[in-house]
Order: structure tokens, then sequence, then C-alpha cells
């Protein structure tokens, strides 16, 4: 798997800006209806947030020889249009 264009977009101004390139390869995943469970549909809720499993070569592709690298991520888009990617402890804290 080529990751070159992701990383790329990563360091862009935009969407992606200074993320890891996970991001917006999860974000294209997402948009193509091959998406994880949804954790945000309420009216009131300022970001969307889907929950997204990787495939082994997806990870292998993504982790830099990172072991702790996780398999699951949640996919988030806040109020202002960014995106980014946190492990699930991370989006409890900024879900809350």
């Amino acid at each position: 798997m080529n990751i070159k264009p992701y990383i790329e977009q990563t360091k862009q101004n935009g969407k992606f800006e200074n993320e890891k390139a996970l991001t917006p390869y999860l974000w294209e995943k997402s948009l193509d209806g091959d998406s994880g469970e949804i954790l945000t549909c309420h009216e009131n809720d300022n970001h969307f947030a889907e929950k997204i499993e990787l495939y082994c070569d997806e990870w292998e592709a993504f982790n830099n020889g990172d072991q702790d690298f996780p398999f699951t991520w949640i996919l988030v888009e806040d109020s202002q249009g960014f995106v980014m990617t946190m492990k699930e402890n991370e989006y409890n804290l900024y879900a809350n």
C-alpha cells in the first residue's frame, strides 16, 4: 500500500493539516462507505465520530514499526471541518 499521497495531504493546509497519514486514509475509506460504528448521531453533537477497525495490511502500512499502534481508531470531524484520528481513550476525553 502506498501511503505517500496521504502523507502529502497532512503537510498541506486544510482538513488534515499536521495529522497522521492514517487520517486522510480513514476519511477516504469512510466516504467510500467502508465505515465502522458511528459514535455520534445527535443534533446537539458538535462533531462527527466513527470507530474504524484496521485490517492487518492497513495496520502494517501505517504503524511505522510501532507495535503499540492500535487496530481501532476513532475518526473525528470537528465543527470547523478539521479531521483527526484518535485512540479510543483520547476520544473519550475529547467527547466529554
